[in-house]
């Protein structure tokens, strides 16, 4: 194989690995968000990378505070 044709794929491989990390990680913020669908998450992959990381720690404080909280009995 040439060098070329090993920088192609190497290149394609690499491309497919990072697509295939972002997709996971976006579907881990999309749980941790509590958003039904992905589109909802997709609007924050183009916000400043302040303002995604306020949204989420809200929402990550907002699910432990949820968790913590003791149970109401009926």
């Amino acid at each position: 194989m040439s060098s070329s044709a090993t920088s192609r794929t190497t290149t394609a491989k690499q491309t497919h690995r990072s697509t295939a990390c972002r997709a996971s990680e976006l579907k881990i913020v999309q749980e941790q968000a509590g958003h039904d669908h992905a589109s909802t998450t997709s609007i924050y992959t183009c916000v400043s990378s302040d303002f995604r990381t306020r949204t989420l720690r809200r929402a990550l404080d907002a699910t432990v505070e949820a968790a913590l909280k003791p149970a109401r009995r009926a």
